[in-house]
């Protein structure tokens, strides 16, 4: 088989792992974590694409996953194409449009950098939070200045790898999950009853998921 088919085959992996963090991040009320980073916000925000062959959903809401709408697309057996996502770390808010089949990342928005100074400044997704318009005036500096004009540079693209790293991390824990029989036996009847707006016990889920028996259940 050649690697273009291989890829071709394998597409859908992407879409599975943005339902399962629609899923869950719905389940435990948009707080995710993962073995390295620990706890942190993620919520599906502003826009979901479902599609299934020709057929396709989109949904543009500030929580587009909450509706109805979403739930029967799942039904009718669309998957997420493409999700609004909104990660909350510490003092930091990212915002992102994750791309499930090939699992680009556009519109990343992050929420501060810091300046010349070291001082944090608002960055795009502040602006637009506070109804500004995107970006700030940028003032003329001499030569002298470069080099101090590169911090907020080198700062955001430490802030884009630590999000890359989280989206890394979130990825290897569904895989692990996802080839595992937990997925048959827990992730996927769970995901019917979410889809058909039946009540699911999220910590019960949660422990099954993870593998935990009643006994270890009750000790907590």
């Amino acid at each position: 088989m050649q690697l273009a088919d291989l890829i071709e085959k394998r597409r859908f992996v992407g879409r599975e792992l943005l339902l399962w963090l629609w899923m869950e991040s719905e389940l435990f009320e948009g707080t995710l974590s993962t073995r390295e980073h620990g706890s942190f916000g993620l919520w599906i925000e502003k826009k979901l694409v479902l599609s299934a062959d020709a057929e396709s959903t989109r949904i543009t809401a500030a929580l587009p996953g909450l509706g109805r709408e979403a739930k029967e697309a799942l039904l009718r057996g669309q998957l997420p194409e493409s999700a609004g996502i909104r990660i909350s770390r510490g003092d930091d808010d990212t915002s992102l449009v994750l791309a499930g089949e090939s699992f680009a990342v556009r519109g990343l928005k992050l929420q501060t950098e810091l300046g010349p100074d070291g001082d944090a400044v608002a960055g795009d997704l502040v602006d637009e939070m506070a109804g500004r318009t995107r970006g700030k005036p940028k003032k003329k500096k001499g030569a002298d200045e470069d080099e101090q004009d590169d911090t907020p540079f080198y700062e955001r693209m430490k802030m884009t790898r630590e999000i890359e790293d989280v989206l890394a991390a979130l990825y290897r824990e569904f895989l692990a999950l996802r080839l595992s029989a937990r997925w048959t036996s827990v992730v996927v009847p769970t995901l019917q009853r979410w889809a058909e707006g039946e009540k699911v016990d999220a910590d019960a889920y949660r422990a099954a998921r993870d593998g935990k028996s009643a006994k270890k259940r009750a000790r907590g």
